[in-house]
């Protein structure tokens, strides 16, 4: 007897709930014995469940659900929307999800999913001609093994053990992203413009943004340098304009905080503008040839400059008489 982990099994049970279209989603729905003849859903019940249930949807979305003692079993398929292609079909053994295969409308083939026991499972890509654009094998949602093609059906990269350089193509073959993988999971990835430059560089860590990011324009100019600290942005953003900085932005734990600088495209300072965790606090500061303009925030409310020394001196106080410092 095969044993399912519960990982595996929570993963089935997710699958089986999606296969249930919502009630109010359902215009009509048939139950057809394993023998071919209609029966009502009474019979059904009756009859230990056995065969197909096929519903419409009000989107036009038939769905085809084969059953053998109540539980999937089969091949339950969806179409396109007012069609009998189908995009959709998934593969269940005894109400275990086996496999998923999503088509385009000429019936090739896209993507399928081979869901496996401890937690692996192996994820097929097609391009639109029907050549497979990766292979991939993951265990416990890290990837483990990979081939990737060119649209020559060259091998052109692979990860090994966890470890290698991971492709992403479009279905035509354009190149989306290169990703460099350690313990199975992304450390970089390297994104692309449809032209082939560099549209973005990134790390992660855990699968959030780690460290700094790199952007760039379709022409290789600089256009955005950020930091990240476990997803949330924790440094300084520069900004960048036909390929010369124009702004520096402070950010403390994914918040405005510290001084925000300008610069013209000369580079002469515009302004500088004081954030205090994300809303605007001091002076904001606007510089031209001949003048400074200046305005003032109390924690994102605009203010005086008397009031703003009046209410900043009473928070001092405030802080100093708090029993927790």
């Amino acid at each position: 007897m095969k044993l399912i982990s519960a990982g595996a099994l929570l993963a089935v049970l997710l699958a089986s709930c999606q296969t249930q279209a919502p009630l109010s989603e359902v215009i009509s729905q048939k139950y057809v014995h394993k023998y071919g003849f209609d029966v009502s859903e009474a019979e059904w019940s009756e009859r230990a469940e056995e065969g197909q249930v096929v519903a419409e949807l009000k989107n036009g979305v038939t769905i085809t659900r084969s059953y053998e003692g109540g539980l999937l079993h089969g091949a339950t398929t969806y179409t396109f929307p007012q069609s009998d292609i189908i995009e959709k079909q998934e593969l269940y053994d005894q109400g275990t999800l086996l496999k998923e295969t999503i088509y385009d409308l000429s019936g090739m083939p896209i993507r399928e999913d081979v869901y496996e026991f401890d937690n692996r499972n192996l994820i097929t890509l097609w391009d639109e001609k029907g050549v497979p654009l990766s292979i991939e094998e993951y265990e416990n949602n890290r990837l483990m093994e990979g081939k990737y093609y060119t649209p020559d059906h060259e091998l052109e990269a692979k990860v090994e053990q966890g470890a290698g350089e991971r492709v992403k193509r479009d279905r035509t073959g354009l190149l989306i992203s290169r990703d460099a993988v350690e313990s199975g999971a992304i450390r970089k990835r390297t994104t692309y413009h449809p032209n082939g430059d560099i549209h973005a560089i990134s790390h992660y860590k855990d699968y959030q943004l780690d460290g700094e990011q790199f952007k760039y324009t379709s022409t290789g100019k600089p256009l955005m340098r950020l930091h990240w600290d476990k997803g949330v942005l924790d440094g300084m953003k520069i900004v960048y304009r036909n390929g010369l900085k124009i702004a520096e932005v402070p950010y403390v734990n994914g918040e405005k905080h510290g001084i925000e600088h300008h610069y013209d495209d000369l580079g002469n300072l515009t302004a500088d503008i004081e954030w205090r965790r994300d809303k605007k606090h001091g002076p904001s500061k606007y510089y031209t040839d001949e003048t400074t303009d200046m305005e003032w925030f109390f924690k994102g409310q605009p203010v005086t400059a008397d009031k703003y020394e009046v209410l900043e001196s009473r928070d001092q106080i405030i802080a100093e008489l708090s029993p927790d410092r």
